[in-house]
Parts: structure tokens; C-alpha cells; sequence
């Protein structure tokens, strides 16, 4: 009797693959763009950096984007404007580190959509830094945070994506 080559590769008689659906199948996504260049630009090495892998709760109604709770040391704790600079756009928005529960302002959902952000693809926020915004007010300058947003597309299993990636359960990604 022969040992097959690969035998987790044969499928048992009876048993088919589990076809995932692709975009072509689903209603709620919309087409790639023509354009849709997905480069990802290497991080600096000098900024400090969190990844998020996108979760219902923050690529569809309700659109909340919570900051990791390991990240906050490096923000203020207060509301301070943001922007996100992605693939050669900007998008302002609000940081709400005056709140219990620090995240990006509803400006968020503008970003998620225009990036067609799905449940699965990831994030990396890199900081920036601050930057002084507007003109002084009695020597106390507005404050703005920067980030450069690099979007992965995830393709993880539903398996995966049904569970974790909260904040009471974090899916974390082990390399």
C-alpha cells in the first residue's frame, strides 16, 4: 500500500471543501476601485505603533475605534484633534482622551468607509507625534495628534473575526 504524499491534502469521500464567500458575493461590500493600490509603507522604527484587527463594532454601525489601553501613555488626556494620513489622504478628526473609554471621535466612520474597511483587516497606527494647531491663545497652542494609518486586508476566518478583538477580549497576534 502506498503513503500518499500529502495526506492532509486528500479529502475524505463525502466531505467538501468550505468555499468563503468572495466580494463578487456580497451585497454589502462594495467593488475594489481601479486604483485600489494597497502599498504598505514600512513603519519609521522611531515611533511608537499599535495594530488593530477591525471587529463589527468598529467597521460598521456603531463605528467606534478604541485606543488599546498599553498606547495611552503616549497620548494627552484630554480632546485634542487628530488626523490620519493614509495612502496620500488626510482625515480629521477628534481624540477623546478626556473620556473613560479613550478613542477616535465619530469622525472615525468617515475614515472606515472611504477605506472600505471589512471585519478581519487590520490597522497599524503609527504616532507621529503632536503638532501645534491654529495661532497661541495665552502662550497655550491647540494640540494635534498625528498618525500614519498603513490598512492590511485580513481574509481571516470567521472562526476568528466572531470572537475576540474587544477590549474585554483582544485578539492578539502572536509573530
Amino acid at each position: 500500500m502506498q503513503t500518499p504524499a500529502c495526506p492532509s491534502k486528500q479529502l475524505e469521500a463525502g466531505i467538501k471543501p468550505k468555499m468563503e464567500p468572495s466580494e463578487k458575493d456580497s451585497p454589502l461590500l462594495p467593488p475594489p476601485a481601479a486604483d485600489d493600490d494597497w502599498e504598505v509603507t514600512p513603519l519609521s522604527g522611531n515611533h511608537p505603533f499599535f495594530t488593530i484587527v477591525m471587529s463589527r463594532s468598529q467597521v460598521q454601525k456603531s463605528f467606534q475605534l478604541t485606543i488599546p489601553i498599553r498606547f495611552l501613555r503616549h497620548l494627552p488626556e484630554a480632546r485634542v484633534a487628530a488626523v490620519l494620513h493614509c495612502r496620500g489622504r488626510s482625515w480629521a478628526m477628534s481624540y477623546c482622551g478626556d473620556l473613560k473609554c479613550k478613542k477616535l471621535g465619530a469622525e472615525w466612520r468617515d475614515f472606515a468607509v472611504d477605506n472600505r474597511l471589512r471585519v478581519g483587516d487590520a490597522c497599524v497606527f503609527e504616532f507621529v507625534g503632536t503638532e501645534s494647531k491654529g495661532e497661541a491663545k495665552n502662550n497655550n497652542q491647540e494640540m494635534e495628534i498625528v498618525f500614519r494609518v498603513q490598512v492590511l486586508r485580513g481574509g481571516l476566518p470567521e472562526e476568528v473575526t466572531s470572537r475576540g478583538a474587544t477590549s474585554d477580549e483582544p485578539l492578539v497576534i502572536v509573530d
